[in-house]
């Protein structure tokens, strides 16, 4: 399975090569090691036959591309001028994604590398890819930008091609001309623009929206997936993996979603401390080491609110992060957090053929 890491705050940037490159287990280095205390061992080797469904969701080798996308008011800010007005009459207001994508693994990314070492922001997503089924090809990887909203996706949607028409037939005419390639988590991205927009054109995809909004959509895209898997597919229907996770740059929806009675979703964590570690202005390393070079110039106090959400740990303090339970969601903006169950239906667990 993908493996993705995603950060916001409202006052708080944080510096790509902080968050993605420099910590010995960032996402940069997700490829090929793994950390998921709470739920297997961290060594591959030392798993018990009890760990095998759970190392099948959180695979080791994620190696067919990479995306970020950083929020910036780099458009806005320089369209306004001394005018307040756009050249072109559509002033893009506040925060927008910018984004980078490529098929390489993202450690030996040179321009990758060089981004991150040169780009401050105070909301980023970031994925790296491991491929079910569909082509390796930069289109395929997340996250998904419509207008100022970003999505990504950790899992797989079942049977997807016995429900993919199903699927597009509830999108808005906007949200599947904005699908470029042919992943199910893009058709999952198209479907909750549809429900977050209610069928809206493409300027909707530049509005904000509240985050109970937010959740609600994610929820309904959720739940269109699996309804369509009953009535498509039948008893054989097998489950979902599905973490989730959308933002318009100051707000953030996070999902942890399995239709399955005993099986668990891919891992998921979150920290509203981490980012303290792991920004380089502030005292701790994330790997708990002592780097002489490095000069803490701010009290961790002084560290703003922040979230960050992401399929494995990236500092040393385990303490720091909390992990997502089953079937449950982070809803987050500037004055709210809160972590709650998602809507479920009994009836959504998929059948164990082996019961």
């Amino acid at each position: 399975m993908c493996r993705w890491f995603a950060y916001i705050s409202a006052t708080e940037p944080c510096l790509l090569e902080d968050v993605l490159v420099a910590p010995k287990n960032s996402l940069s280095r997700q490829v090929h090691d793994h950390y998921l205390p709470q739920l297997i061992a961290h060594n591959p080797e030392d798993l018990h036959d009890a760990d095998h469904q759970m190392t099948a969701r959180n695979s080791l080798y994620n190696i067919d591309g990479l995306g970020v996308a950083w929020y910036t008011s780099s458009n806005s800010d320089f369209e306004r001028g001394n005018t307040g007005e756009s050249s072109d009459g559509m002033l893009k207001d506040g925060l927008r994604p910018a984004v980078y994508k490529t098929v390489q693994p993202p450690i030996n990314d040179m321009n990758f590398r060089s981004i991150c070492g040169n780009t401050e922001t105070r909301a980023c997503f970031a994925h790296i890819r491991a491929a079910s089924s569909t082509p390796i090809v930069a289109v395929n990887n997340h996250p998904f930008i419509y207008g100022r909203h970003a999505f990504m996706h950790n899992g797989v949607v079942s049977d997807f091609t016995k429900v993919k028409r199903g699927m597009c037939d509830q999108m808005s005419d906007a949200a599947y001309s904005g699908i470029n390639g042919g992943t199910d988590s893009e058709h999952i991205a198209a479907l909750y623009m549809t429900f977050l927009t209610e069928n809206g054109e493409a300027s909707s995809f530049d509005k904000e929206y509240a985050v109970e909004k937010m959740a609600e959509a994610m929820s309904k895209a959720v739940g269109t997936v699996v309804t369509l898997q009953k009535k498509l597919v039948g008893s054989k229907a097998q489950p979902n993996s599905l973490n989730l996770c959308a933002t318009d740059g100051s707000k953030l929806i996070a999902y942890r979603f399995r239709n399955h009675g005993t099986e668990q979703p891919p891992s998921l964590y979150y920290s509203t401390k981490a980012g303290t570690t792991l920004n380089r202005k502030y005292p701790d390393h994330p790997d708990g080491i002592d780097v002489p070079s490095r000069s803490a110039s701010k009290a961790a106090d002084d560290h703003g609110a922040h979230l960050i959400v992401a399929s494995e740990p990236s500092t040393y303090k385990q303490e720091d992060w909390h992990l997502i339970g089953k079937n449950q969601c982070v809803l987050a903006g500037p004055d709210h957090f809160e972590v709650r169950d998602v809507p479920y239906e009994k009836a959504w667990d998929a059948e164990d053929p082996n019961a």
